[in-house]
């Protein structure tokens, strides 16, 4: 038999990227705006961020992005409350069905949002240039990257607009699997008890679920354990408190459950690579426009 090979049509290729950011905004920050012949994708990770988009204004609460048009004029700020963190993606495309998503600010599914952790990960292997660093002009390659990085970023991407393009919403009735229903439960949890100072036990108890089961989830979807990841996101929120200049080290430390100012700067450190005042010093180095 002669088997003959079926070319697969490919209706949106990512040509190339230009930036891949990671920006952790102070809460008084504002760019001036800048416009582009390629495509760019705003993302509000944490907190709201305030964008325009021509001569339109919009806020992009967390979870929400915005995909801004070749030659559009935009430009981000902060609302002057609320440090906020955001993913700026900027790319060629030349796949039509684009313009139908443009313009408009879109609700990320689950799926979706993890689609941009990936791509971010991927993009912090791949490349040797700070994501958080502002007025990149070119990624500088690492050359250190995992196997196949640069491309993963191409395929991710690819399929989060394919996603978006199709109108990935599933019906109010379709039922996500039981894990996953815990997970979101528990994640969110420790972000509503940011401030205590929860010992595995007592997450076990609050949802009467075995420890291997918690483990296993945390693993298999965190890459990390379930206190390991409670510590990240208290680290999260000491940097959204550090951007918003409301209290001083000690205040943050009290107020996110740490022990001590010591043990707090310890962990920071071990989290960031860096102490809660190197820290505030590289943001307002960083966004001192």
């Amino acid at each position: 038999m002669e088997y003959i090979k079926t070319k697969l049509d490919k209706p949106l290729v990512i040509d190339g990227i230009y930036t891949v950011h990671y920006f952790e905004y102070t809460k008084d920050f504002a760019y001036s705006g800048e416009y582009h012949d390629f495509w760019e994708i705003v993302y509000a990770d944490k907190k709201s961020v305030v964008i325009t988009a021509g001569a339109k204004e919009m806020t992009l609460r967390a979870g929400q992005m915005y995909i801004h048009k070749p030659n559009e004029f935009h430009k981000i700020r902060c609302d002057g409350t609320s440090a906020a963190n955001s993913v700026i993606l900027s790319f060629d495309c030349s796949c039509p069905e684009l313009m139908n998503i443009a313009g408009n600010i879109i609700t990320c599914s689950p799926d979706e949002r993890r689609l941009m952790g990936y791509i971010v990960a991927e993009a912090t292997d791949a490349f040797s240039t700070p994501l958080g660093t502002p007025y990149t002009s070119v990624l500088e390659k690492s050359g250190t990257g995992k196997f196949g990085c640069e491309q993963l970023i191409s395929l991710y991407l690819e399929q989060l607009l394919i996603h978006l393009i199709r109108g990935n919403r599933h019906p109010v009735t379709a039922k996500k699997a039981d894990s996953d229903v815990l997970l979101l439960r528990i994640c969110d949890y420790l972000e509503k008890n940011i401030e205590k100072r929860l010992t595995f036990n007592d997450i076990q108890k609050e949802f009467n679920a075995s420890a291997s089961v918690i483990k296993r989830l945390f693993q298999n979807n965190m890459s990390c354990g379930i206190m390991e990841h409670f510590t990240r996101l208290k680290v999260d929120a000491a940097k959204q408190m550090i951007r918003e200049n409301e209290y001083n080290f000690t205040e943050i430390a009290e107020k996110l459950g740490f022990n001590t100012p010591q043990y707090f700067t310890t962990v920071f450190r071990r989290i960031s690579g860096m102490t809660p005042s190197e820290y505030a010093y590289s943001v307002k180095s960083k966004f001192n426009y």
